[in-house]
């Protein structure tokens, strides 16, 4: 981020998370929302509250609620979606703030978008705006039964 530069996350969530994207979840350390960057119904960022660059600067909270958030994330992302993979990544390249991908991989994917291609996934034509509030809709419910066990 250059000199003076505002970070993009940061002032998303000082507007209350919801500026960009579907909120599905949000606590003192996380918020998870659906991407509005592509068409990929079920693609969830996991994003940390406090900015940090990368989990090595993450604060005692944040180190331990991370693991069991992304596994109930994916929990609830199995229960809602016919996934055969999760994918899971982190860059922090274009937006340095810790954030996750969270993408569903269904059967209907075209093969060149599987694995690594799915980093050259077009992000034009966006999400469907009604389908998406209903997807997550979907995972809130889904993600607060997870979130419970």
């Amino acid at each position: 981020m250059a000199l003076g530069q505002a970070c993009v996350i940061c002032s998303r969530q000082s507007l209350g998370g919801s500026a960009e994207g579907e909120v599905v979840y949000m606590d003192e350390s996380w918020v998870v929302r659906h991407s509005s960057e592509t068409n990929l119904l079920g693609y969830l960022l996991v994003e940390s509250r406090r900015h940090i660059l990368d989990l090595s600067q993450a604060d005692a909270c944040q180190a331990s609620t991370y693991g069991p958030l992304l596994s109930s994330v994916m929990k609830a992302m199995r229960a809602v979606l016919p996934c055969e993979r999760i994918y899971t990544f982190t860059l922090a390249e274009a937006v340095p703030h810790f954030h996750v991908h969270v993408i569903p991989r269904t059967a209907t994917l075209p093969k060149a978008f599987r694995g690594r291609g799915i980093l050259s996934y077009p992000l034009q034509p966006g999400p469907d705006k009604n389908l998406t509030a209903e997807i997550c809709a979907r995972l809130r419910r889904a993600l607060r039964v997870c979130l419970v066990r």
